[in-house]
């Protein structure tokens, strides 16, 4: 089934967190993400254009709860604002202190579609003839 992008309220239903995420930067993160995935990623272009989206809107801190971007960018354990506390396992924060597709639940998905359909066994050492 070849990729659609999807509209944004199916975007939402699909992604909670982004419940209040308007067309333009969803146009814009969704084309970014359109861009790095392409067909190369077969029948999980779809999943995988997704969930790159979701990471992409999650590390500029759209989406998720109040002051996740402040806990994805500094590192820290805890937040506390009015009412609203939120804490994250010292394991979590130190994978995505890391950055990159670790640093968001999106992300993690993401990769581990890229690690079904790219990676494969490494081989070292010397593969030529011996002279």
């Amino acid at each position: 089934m070849p990729y659609t992008r999807l509209p944004l309220a199916d975007f939402q239903a699909l992604f909670p967190a982004f419940s209040t995420l308007t067309e333009a930067p969803y146009a814009a993160w969704a084309t970014k993400a359109e861009a790095k995935v392409g067909e190369n990623y077969g029948d999980e272009q779809q999943d995988a254009t997704e969930f790159l989206t979701a990471h992409y809107l999650a590390s500029q801190g759209i989406g998720g709860a109040a002051g996740s971007a402040m806990l994805l960018a500094t590192g820290a354990t805890s937040f506390k604002s009015g009412t609203f506390s939120a804490s994250i396992a010292e394991s979590v924060v130190a994978q995505r202190a890391k950055g990159g597709y670790g640093s968001t639940p999106y992300g993690v998905e993401f990769q581990a579609i890229q690690s079904r359909l790219f990676s494969g066994p490494v081989l070292m050492g010397f593969t030529g003839t011996p002279c």
